[in-house]
């Protein structure tokens, strides 16, 4: 299941062991309200396109120890940048981005799963106050930058 190269196994070493697999999971937030909500007892992830619904059944269930009912699996295609949108015969894909896989997990019916809030929204603004007061505090040289080059002129400003 992991893709690190182990050392070969010789009679008398320790057992190989694999404790974290090279997966990754990410918890997607959904709407509350219109036709992409989700009951309370199902999540939505976003996972490595490696990875099979069996594959999520089992890292939710070993790893965080989820009550996990039913998965199903969604393939997104990315989004194709085209050099001319319109000019349909003729037009040319200068990039593509890559495809996403998304996870829908399903728990018991007595089970509900909310998206945890990391950030109060009072954290959230004093984070931003304290970026705007050092963004103000920087400007402060900004008199004293070409104090010495008093006779040169603007032409050769900086």
């Amino acid at each position: 299941m992991t893709s690190r190269i182990t050392r070969l196994w010789q009679p008398g070493n320790p057992q190989n062991r694999v404790f974290f697999p090279d997966f990754w999971l990410r918890l997607v937030e959904t709407p509350s309200v219109g036709y992409n909500r989700l009951p309370k007892n199902a999540a939505k992830f976003e996972i490595e396109p490696k990875m099979s619904r069996y594959d999520v059944q089992e890292y939710l269930e070993k790893i965080y120890k989820l009550p996990v009912r039913e998965v199903r699996i969604r393939n997104e295609m990315g989004e194709i940048t085209w050099n001319a949108p319109l000019d349909h015969e003729k037009r040319r894909a200068l990039w593509k981005e890559e495809d996403r896989k998304f996870a829908f997990v399903f728990f018991p019916k007595n089970f509900e799963f909310y998206f945890p809030t990391i950030f109060t929204k009072d954290e959230f603004e004093d984070e931003v106050q304290k970026v705007q007061k050092f963004n103000a505090d920087d400007r402060t040289n900004e008199k004293y930058v070409n104090r010495d080059r008093a006779g040169i002129g603007e032409f050769f400003g900086i």
